[in-house]
């Protein structure tokens, strides 16, 4: 049977993910719905349970399992993927989808307050960092922002109209570059010794972590293929250095961390997809919006 991992899977995306996986894949599989929290894992795992029970028996040759994970926690990625090992062998994960993290919303007192089915390790130091705002069209607009999409008064489409992105301080591109970028490549660096050939590694990103949103040479250096991990650590490290010192935008950073860590992940996913075309164990990486 088929191994597939979805990490922040008890709701939204990821558990809509594993639902089609668990009663819409004719091929044998095993899901694995994992979730930080215990009792919204398992509360997301007897919901699709019961769903299966319903559907035709085909689907019952598909199998759900739960497990817990904190892919901000390296020792809980090491627990889960050790289990994996144990229960499926060394060359086991068919399927990796990345898809735990989120944005960072922020509380009344101003402090940044994770939004996601994972935090990102420990907490910043304290910062005088500056207050970013800037403005962009609909096709930049923050995910937890909703464009306006309503019909003009002749019955066409709305022009792009601009919108206020959210205001940035260090803390929250802390924050939310560590949830969305660090955690992934932590997951997916655990994992990868233990893909099957042509297995397959996604990443959960956004049609914002596009190049254009950057300025100078960081396009180019994002779309090299001279790029390694060491210099992409760097680059995401940089971004949110460039926050709390109110000098993101002379190294060519937008005031958005959610795209900024999204982007850095369209950038790691080609990083190893060279890697692999370059070895005999293909696998296939890609992004999904």
């Amino acid at each position: 049977m088929l191994v597939a991992v979805v990490t922040g899977a008890n709701r939204g995306i990821g558990k809509a993910i594993v639902r089609r996986l668990l009663l819409q894949t004719e091929k044998p599989v095993i899901v694995y719905l994992t979730a930080r929290n215990v009792d919204r894992g398992q509360a997301a795992f007897d919901e699709l349970r019961r769903e299966q029970l319903r559907v035709s028996d085909l689907m019952q040759q598909n199998e759900l399992r739960f497990h817990q994970l904190d892919v901000a926690d390296l020792d809980s990625i090491s627990v889960f993927v050790d289990y994996l090992v144990l229960m499926h062998g060394s060359q086991c994960i068919d399927i990796l989808i990345n898809n735990a993290g989120g944005v960072v919303k922020r509380e009344e007192n101003g402090n940044a307050l994770a939004a996601a089915p994972t935090d990102t390790g420990p907490e910043p130091g304290p910062t005088a960092a500056a207050t970013l705002t800037t403005t962009a069209t609909a096709m930049e607009t923050p995910p937890e922002q909703v464009p306006d999409a309503s019909p003009t008064e002749g019955g066409g489409a709305a022009a792009p109209r601009l919108v206020t992105v959210r205001t940035c301080d260090h803390d929250t591109a802390y924050k939310t570059v560590h949830m969305n970028y660090f955690t992934a490549v932590n997951m997916t660096t655990l994992a990868l010794p233990h893909m099957r050939r042509h297995g397959r590694v996604l990443f959960m990103v956004t049609a914002l972590a596009h190049l254009g949103i950057f300025s100078g040479d960081l396009p180019k250096v994002l779309a090299s293929d001279d790029l390694d991990l060491t210099r992409l650590h760097i680059i995401e490290n940089g971004f949110v250095s460039s926050v709390g010192k109110g000098s993101f935008s002379r190294y060519g950073f937008p005031p958005m961390p959610f795209a900024v860590a999204k982007a850095g992940l369209i950038a790691y996913s080609r990083m190893l997809a060279r890697t692999d075309a370059e070895t005999e164990d293909s696998r296939h990486l890609c992004g999904l919006g």
